[in-house]
C-alpha cells in the first residue's frame, strides 16, 4: 500500500486536499441557507456584467437556478420593488444614490466565486458549486498553513479535520462567507507565525471585507506572534520585538486595513454611510455583557457548541508547568476573539438562522482553536488515544449541533430548562424565538412561556408591558416582580399575581 502513496510529505498533503475536495464536490451539494440569496445574486451579477449592481436580468437568472417556492417569492418581490423604484425592495437589498440596486453585504466573496460560477454554468453544470470550490480553496490554504507550522503531514491533516469538526462542517457548503472567513483567519494566523505576514494579511483582509471585525487581525496577529516567539524560543521581550516587529510586519497590517476599508469606501459612494448594514441592522444598546457571554457560552448557538475541545485545551494550558511563560500568548489570543465578538453584539437579529453555533461564533472562535492547535503542537508526541478522543468528542459536537433548528432549543438547553431552570437565562431574543418557534417574534408585549402556557417552568416578558401583565394575571392583574427595572424579566414557574389581581 505504501508504494501507492506520494513519497514526499508535501505530496501526501496534496493528495489529502485533492481527495477531500473530490469527495465534497461529488457527495454533497451547496446549501442555500443564511444570506444565500444575497451572495447568489451578487455572484450572478458579477459573472454576467462584472459589476455588483443587481438588474432584472440577474433576478431572472436567479429564478432559473433557484426555482424553489421560497426563493421564487423573494425574486417576485424583488422584481416588483425594483420596477417601482422602492428604496428597500426586499430585506437585504437597497437602492443606492445612483438608482441601482445592491445587496447590503459587500461583494468580495461573490467576486471570487464569479469566475468558477460562470465556467460551471457555461459547461452545463450546477453553478452554485462555485461556492463549494471557493470554500475548498480556503480549506486547502489552511492545510498548507498547518503543514508549514507543524512540519508533518499527519499533524497538518489532523489540524484540518479538527477544524472541520469544530464548526467547519456546519457551514462548509453554505453559499456565504462564514466558512471562508474562518479558514482565512485561522490560516492567516499560522502564516504570520511562520513569518509570512503578507500572506496572513491578504487572507484576513478578504475575510474582513465580509466580516469587518476581522480587521482586528492587523493588531492582534503581530502581538500573537510576538508572544509566541517570546515563549517558544525563550527570548527576552526586547529580542522577540526585534525579531517580530519589522518593516514587513507594519506594512502587512497597513495593507490589511487598506483592503478592509474598501467596503467602507463603497458604502460611502453608494449609500452615503460607512456601512448600510450598521444603519439597517444594528443597535448599539444591544451591546451588553450578557450578549458577550451568550456569544461564547450559550448552549444553543454559542461558540461552545462547536468548540468544546478547543476551550478545554485553552483551560489545560492554565494547568501546564510552563503556563506563566505562555500566559501572555494565551491572553492575547483570547482578547483577539473577544475583540471580534464585541462589534457583533449590536446585531438586531441575534438569534439568526444558524447551524448549531452562530455564524459569527464560527470565525470569532478561531483564535481559541488556534490556541488548541498550538498547545497540541507543543506536545512531543500524540498518543493515539488522545487523537481519537479529540476527534470523537468533536464528531459528537457536530452531531449535537445538527440535531436541532435555530427556532428550537438544543438538547443541552432543554436539559437545563427541565432540571435547573433557575440557572439558565439565555439572551431574551434566543429564548423568545425558540420558545415560540418563530423568527422575528420579539416585541414589547410578547410573553414567552416554556414549554407551554399551561405548564410553564420559565416565562419571559417585559416588566413594563401592561399587555403582558394582563396576559399572565388577567384583566387589571399585575405580576409580582422582584427588582423590576423595566426590562426583560424571567419567571421560574407560573406567575405570582399581586393580591387582588384577576386570575
Amino acid at each position: 500500500m505504501q508504494r501507492f502513496l506520494p513519497a514526499r510529505p508535501a505530496g501526501r498533503v496534496a493528495l489529502f486536499i485533492v481527495l477531500l475536495s473530490l469527495a465534497t464536490l461529488l457527495l454533497t451539494r451547496p446549501s442555500k441557507s443564511g444570506d444565500f440569496q444575497e451572495y447568489a445574486l451578487m455572484t450572478i451579477a458579477l459573472a454576467s456584467h462584472a459589476t455588483p449592481d443587481l438588474r432584472l436580468s440577474d433576478v431572472d437568472t436567479a429564478s432559473r437556478l433557484s426555482p424553489e417556492p421560497g426563493f421564487e417569492l423573494i425574486h417576485d418581490q424583488l422584481r416588483v420593488g425594483m420596477r417601482q423604484a422602492a428604496e428597500y425592495p426586499f430585506p437585504g437589498f437597497v437602492r443606492g444614490h445612483d438608482g441601482s440596486y445592491y445587496a447590503i453585504h459587500f461583494f468580495a466573496y461573490p467576486a471570487l466565486a464569479a469566475i468558477p460560477f460562470k465556467l460551471i454554468d457555461a459547461a452545463g453544470g450546477k453553478p452554485f458549486k462555485a461556492f463549494q470550490l471557493l470554500n475548498l480553496g480556503a480549506l486547502a490554504l489552511l492545510t498548507i498553513a498547518l503543514y508549514r507550522f507543524t512540519g508533518t503531514p499527519r499533524r497538518a491533516i489532523f489540524g484540518t479535520v479538527f477544524f472541520l469538526l469544530s464548526g467547519g462542517l456546519l457551514y462548509a457548503n453554505w453559499g456565504s462567507p462564514e466558512f471562508f472567513s474562518a479558514c482565512a483567519l485561522l490560516s492567516g494566523l499560522f502564516f504570520v507565525l511562520a513569518g509570512s505576514p503578507y500572506a496572513g494579511a491578504l487572507l484576513a483582509s478578504v475575510a474582513a471585507m465580509q466580516n469587518p471585525p476581522l480587521v482586528a487581525f492587523g493588531l492582534f496577529a503581530p502581538l500573537i506572534r510576538l508572544t509566541y516567539v517570546h515563549a517558544q524560543e525563550n527570548l527576552s521581550w526586547a529580542a522577540a520585538w526585534r525579531k517580530v516587529v519589522t518593516r514587513h510586519t507594519v506594512l502587512a497590517s497597513i495593507l490589511l486595513v487598506a483592503l478592509a476599508a474598501l467596503p467602507v469606501m463603497f458604502n460611502l459612494a453608494k449609500f452615503g454611510v460607512p456601512s448600510v448594514i450598521a444603519v439597517l441592522s444594528t443597535d448599539r444598546s444591544l451591546m451588553t455583557l450578557g450578549r458577550l457571554v451568550s456569544f461564547f457560552f450559550d448552549l444553543n448557538q454559542g461558540a461552545i457548541v462547536g468548540l468544546p475541545v478547543a476551550m478545554l485545551l485553552v483551560l489545560a494550558q492554565l494547568a501546564a508547568q510552563d503556563r506563566l511563560r505562555w500566559l501572555p500568548h494565551l491572553l492575547v489570543a483570547i482578547l483577539f476573539s473577544v475583540a471580534m465578538a464585541i462589534p457583533t453584539l449590536s446585531t438586531v437579529n441575534w438569534n439568526s438562522g444558524a447551524s448549531g453555533m452562530m455564524r459569527y461564533a464560527l470565525w470569532g472562535g478561531m483564535p481559541l482553536l488556534y490556541l488548541g492547535l498550538v498547545y497540541l503542537q507543543r506536545l512531543p508526541r500524540w498518543p493515539p488515544a488522545l487523537v481519537a478522543a479529540i476527534l470523537l468528542a468533536q464528531a459528537g459536537a457536530m452531531t449535537f449541533a445538527r440535531s436541532y433548528d435555530y427556532l428550537e432549543f438544543s438538547p443541552a438547553a432543554r436539559f437545563m430548562l427541565a432540571r435547573f431552570p433557575a440557572l439558565y437565562a439565555p439572551e431574551p431574543e434566543i429564548f423568545i424565538e425558540r420558545t415560540l418557534h418563530q423568527d422575528g417574534a420579539v416585541h414589547a408585549d410578547v410573553v414567552a412561556p416554556y414549554p407551554s402556557p399551561q405548564h410553564p417552568v420559565k416565562i419571559l416578558f417585559k416588566a413594563d408591558s401592561r399587555t403582558a401583565h394582563t396576559s399572565l394575571c388577567g384583566a387589571g392583574g399585575q405580576v409580582r416582580i422582584e427588582h423590576a427595572t423595566g426590562g426583560w424579566v424571567y419567571l421560574d414557574g407560573p406567575p405570582a399575581c399581586l393580591p387582588g389581581a384577576h386570575d
